[in-house]
């Protein structure tokens, strides 16, 4: 394995083996332009992404250390599915060869190459998983926007996968992962190369501009406009009804805005339009794939019985949790205006839910909990008043969870934890602390309790305190960080 790894790291420092490309792309009425990637994949075509090109006035392609400018005549072959396309080019250069991707297993390690500051820019990687029946990869690193349409090499310099470093998708869990297309779909496509079309015919597919509705899309999501993202994407959809991406897309859109049957609807037809095929050697992914599935479906039938079982008030209660986890996924991605979005539909969730059922103490410590962690995203965004007003509402919701009088230990003592954290927020550190104690008396079992405890006492100046709770987080949970 050292060997390989020292393989891959020369491999990053010499020349590659073919040409890889900087794409600019302008754009009619608007002010800013957008960098992609794409590479030579025979003397005068160059392959990279749909989505780079859907809506792009102009595009230019360049090499970056040349200087060279390449002619582009139009596009010669495109798989709108599987977000690839091929340009023809006047001028020639040289073409990377191209790998067999279905030899490609987890943990092998490859180099992406791309553009993503308008310099050439690689990051070693390896692969997480094959996915799609063999048509995508999983890597283990997170491909900045600009990589789209680069290559993704094996240690010998092949091309095993296309990089696909779009917008935001579904798949919250994968937060450390970008997705590849394979070399075996190029290597199809590429067999497919017909005639010329000037770029701005072709973008007047339908199948095509579907793409740009779909960034349209992406856009008033990640600014927290879910309705109008919704009709991005259904016009996506209706244009080309083909794309997995779009309808997990739509599927959080649909949660955000409590359209939840529609919602898990989406999430099953992503699911079908991606198999898995069965096959003994992958059979671990073929079941995960059919897990999910079912999942979905499961959580789909339980989110029909809690709203159709229980009064209004627990129904807001799980909307607020789904909204808060989402607002978490979201800030943790860079998405800080659907993240702030989200808290604030959370919060009034909560809110709702507590003019259904005012006795219920567990709405005032979610919603306190709510504004605590909206708080924690205001502060690292350099909002100290917004920060420290969430923090003093947590308190008080904390004060009034615990006023009613909440009979189950393990509800008491994540309240006694949101007042202690918001306190600790607040500098009083002294007062977070006797929290902190309450919980863990309460519940002795949790690490997060111990953890946030020695947080407190280090600020406090208690180190040698604070060092013992933190081995104590560790005992309770390995995997737990500082």
């Amino acid at each position: 394995m050292e060997e390989n790894k020292n393989k891959i790291r020369q491999q990053n420092t010499r020349e590659t083996l073919g040409t890889a490309v900087l794409l600019e792309m302008e754009y009619t009425g608007e002010d800013y332009s957008a960098r992609g990637s794409g590479f030579f994949v025979a003397p005068d075509k160059i392959v990279t992404n749909v989505h780079v090109l859907a809506d792009a006035t102009t595009v230019t392609a360049r090499h970056v250390n040349t200087k060279m400018v390449y002619t582009i005549e139009g596009i010669i072959a495109f798989d709108d599915i599987n977000d690839l396309a091929v340009l023809k080019v006047v001028e020639r250069d040289t073409p990377f060869p191209i790998g067999a991707s279905d030899a490609v297993r987890k943990g092998d390690l490859v180099l992406a190459v791309g553009y993503p500051d308008g310099k050439e820019d690689r990051i070693e990687s390896t692969v997480h998983s094959v996915r799609n029946s063999g048509r995508h990869l999983n890597l283990k690193c997170l491909l900045a926007p600009g990589y789209s349409g680069g290559p993704v090499l094996n240690m010998e310099g092949e091309v095993i996968a296309i990089a696909e470093a779009k917008g935001i998708s579904f798949g919250n869990s994968a937060l450390s992962e970008s997705k590849a297309i394979s070399a075996n779909v190029l290597k199809f496509l590429l067999k497919r190369v017909d005639g010329v079309e000037p770029l701005d015919v072709w973008q007047k597919h339908p199948r095509i501009q579907a793409y740009t509705e779909a960034c349209k899309g992406n856009e008033k999501r990640e600014q927290g406009e879910y309705k109008e993202a919704i009709i991005h994407y259904d016009i996506a959809l209706k244009l080309n009804p083909g794309l997995a991406d779009i309808y997990n897309n739509r599927s959080v859109a649909k949660i955000s805005v409590g359209r939840h049957d529609e919602a898990y609807a989406d999430s099953l037809t992503a699911l079908r339009l991606n198999p898995e095929r069965f096959n003994f050697s992958d059979l671990r992914i073929y079941l995960s794939w059919r897990w999910e599935i079912i999942k979905v479906f499961l959580i789909s039938l339980f989110v029909k019985f809690i709203r159709n079982v229980y009064r209004k008030g627990r129904w807001f209660a799980i909307q607020a949790s789904m909204n808060l986890h989402l607002a978490k996924t979201r800030t943790e991605q860079g998405h800080i205006a659907e993240a702030r979005n989200l808290y604030r539909m959370g919060i009034e969730n909560f809110s709702e839910a507590i003019n259904q059922k005012p006795e219920m103490a567990k709405f005032y410590n979610g919603r306190g909990w709510a504004k605590y962690l909206f708080g924690q995203l205001e502060m690292k965004q350099g909002n100290t008043a917004a920060a420290q007003n969430l923090y003093q509402e947590a308190v008080s919701d904390a004060n009034e969870a615990l006023r009613l009088q909440l009979k189950s230990a393990k509800f008491q003592s994540a309240t006694y934890h949101t007042r202690g954290a918001a306190k600790a927020s607040l500098s009083d550190h002294n007062g977070a602390i006797e929290d902190f104690n309450a919980s863990i008396q309460l519940n002795p079992k949790k690490a997060l309790y111990y953890r946030d405890r020695g947080l407190a006492k280090e600020a406090f100046g208690q180190h040698e305190a604070a060092r013992a709770d933190f081995a104590k987080a560790k005992e309770i949970d390995p995997d737990f960080e500082k």
